[in-house]
């Protein structure tokens, strides 16, 4: 995309505005967080684990 493009993408945002809506922002992905923390806690509790070799998993990252 041209530089100009993505200057004419851009908006003004209050500086109150900016704040609510970056404080939004860190609350959603940390509730995004928290429910994936709650998923894989009840995955571990019904045991629907994958199980592999330590050698494997330093591989794959």
């Amino acid at each position: 995309m041209p530089k100009a493009a993505i200057a004419e993408k851009t908006v003004v945002v209050p500086k109150e505005e900016y704040g609510f809506l970056k404080e939004l922002h860190k609350t959603v992905k940390r509730q995004q967080f928290l429910f994936r923390l709650e998923e894989a806690e009840k995955n571990l509790k019904a045991g629907k684990v994958k199980k592999i070799s330590i050698d494997k998993f330093i591989e794959g990252i």
